[in-house]
């Protein structure tokens, strides 16, 4: 088994209750099989409490509100004070990790839903970094049915290009970031039309050469953006906060246009800010690009991707809005608490092809 890291995986410590938000909050907490046996087989003291703060025919906590029933006062998890860490079930106990599995490969990265680790992101000094370890185990290749072993290879070249892409200071963010979405436009026309040996021959460079047309500019324009909140408008509200940010962001943008000062701050960053926004559409490509083996949704996906940074850079550089950390951890939090949601995201990038 080859095990693929985020540098950052293993040193992640949650804070617990010096966190400025709370992840009992907010979304259904689901309760994986083998922890729903435990909780329902538990005879101590605590047990009329936890069996009564569970959905056992839906595999769910209950909710207070919009908080999970073990949640306290003091922002900490009844059942972890009372049973220990190890009672947490997968849910609990992982996030905000998150484990890709594909034949033989694990890919581990972190949340940026968690506070705590989008304030890692801001901190770190250079760009996302990976490490790779090996062991014996193996999968059941059976488990995984049919799956494109080649277009696999082709996707894992793609990526490792465009976070090759993302280290490059010579050409600006934003055409950095045309030049991926160009790339996986070419990629989704090549895999719809069944040609994945031609996958590895994409000139990413090519992107800077043409600027006709629809694709080549408009979609990253003022108009275009302010345009894409009607989208998020439509997503499921995961946070009380969410839809009163978003109202405030659209009046800030469109009282400006994509000549003012703002808007050019904000979309072409510099120095330590521009590192920052490298290193979040890193970690996102990085989580979402090779899923597509499973859903062949390549542009989709990579869209997901250079829209949920441009949304953040949008929402954390509004005045009156919160600031750029909370933006995105807030903003993830709507995008991945929610199938529904997500899926809304990646269907609306499904339609422009």
């Amino acid at each position: 088994m080859l095990r693929r890291k985020q540098n950052d995986f293993d040193s992640f410590c949650c804070i617990a209750d010096r966190c400025p938000d709370n992840c009992c909050r907010g979304w259904q907490i689901v309760i994986d099989d083998k922890s729903l046996e435990g909780y329902s087989s538990y005879k101590g003291e605590f047990s009329q409490e936890l069996m009564a703060g569970i959905d056992k025919d839906n595999g769910l906590f209950r909710q207070k509100g919009s908080s999970c029933s073990m949640l306290m006062d003091n922002g900490l998890c009844r059942l972890q004070s009372t049973l220990g860490e190890d009672y947490l079930c997968d849910t609990c106990r992982l996030y905000p990790r998150h484990i890709e599995e594909f034949p033989d490969i694990r890919e581990y990265s972190l949340s940026l839903s968690c506070p705590e680790v989008v304030r890692m992101v801001f901190k770190a000094g250079d760009h996302l970094g990976f490490t790779e370890t090996e062991d014996k185990e193996d999968d059941d290749c059976d488990d995984y049915g049919d799956f494109d072993y080649f277009l696999f290879d082709k996707l894992g070249f793609q990526r490792e290009q465009m976070l090759a892409l993302l280290r490059r200071d010579d050409i600006c963010l934003e055409e950095r970031m045309d030049m991926i979405a160009k790339a996986a436009f070419k990629l989704q026309a090549m895999y719809d039309y069944g040609d994945l040996a031609s996958m590895d021959q994409i000139d990413y460079n090519e992107a800077l050469e043409k600027r006709e047309g629809r694709r080549n500019g408009y979609i990253f324009s003022h108009d275009y953006m302010i345009e894409s909140f009607s989208l998020l408008m439509e997503l499921e509200e995961m946070h009380p906060s969410w839809r009163r940010v978003l109202l405030s962001t659209l009046s800030y943008w469109r009282s400006r246009d994509d000549r003012s000062n703002e808007w050019r701050s904000a979309m072409y960053p510099k120095g330590r800010r521009k590192l920052i926004c490298e290193r979040i559409l890193e970690s996102l490509l990085y989580t979402y690009f090779c899923g597509s083996i499973y859903d062949g949704q390549i542009y989709a996906r990579a869209m997901l991707c250079i829209y949920t940074l441009r949304w953040v850079m949008m929402i954390g550089e509004a005045d009156g809005g919160p600031d750029p950390e909370e933006a995105m951890y807030i903003f993830s939090r709507e995008a991945e608490h929610s199938d529904n949601n997500l899926n809304k995201i990646i269907g609306w990038f499904e339609d422009e092809l």
